[in-house]
């Protein structure tokens, strides 16, 4: 298991690599108290509970991004794996496809 330090040692060092790239479109920032990078307002890479860094897109995310940046982490050997889908609520908090109601 990573310590809190450790995830946030790989994060700092990943969001340094980001630091002038067009792959990650709309900015990086590095949430140190989500313990998470959020790129512009459609994607989030934080640990999960497994110690995998897992990479979650917003549901309307336009492709050629996503591409973009799958594409960035694979040319630098950035292990990541593909997280369920998200969606900001009217209380601007993110709410994984899990955690939505089903649909009728």
């Amino acid at each position: 298991m990573l310590s809190g330090e450790e995830k946030l040692s790989r994060l700092r060092s990943l969001y340094d690599l980001s630091q002038g790239s067009d792959d990650f479109e709309g900015g990086v920032s590095f949430q140190e108290e989500m313990e998470a990078l959020l790129v512009g307002n459609w994607a989030i890479l934080a640990y999960d509970d497994i110690d995998d860094l897992a990479l979650s897109f917003h549901v309307d995310s336009h492709p050629i991004a996503v591409a973009k940046l799958t594409r960035f982490l694979v040319e630098h050997d950035v292990p990541f794996v593909l997280y369920e889908a998200f969606q900001i609520n009217d209380r601007d908090e993110i709410v994984f496809e899990a955690d939505l109601p089903a649909p009728e």
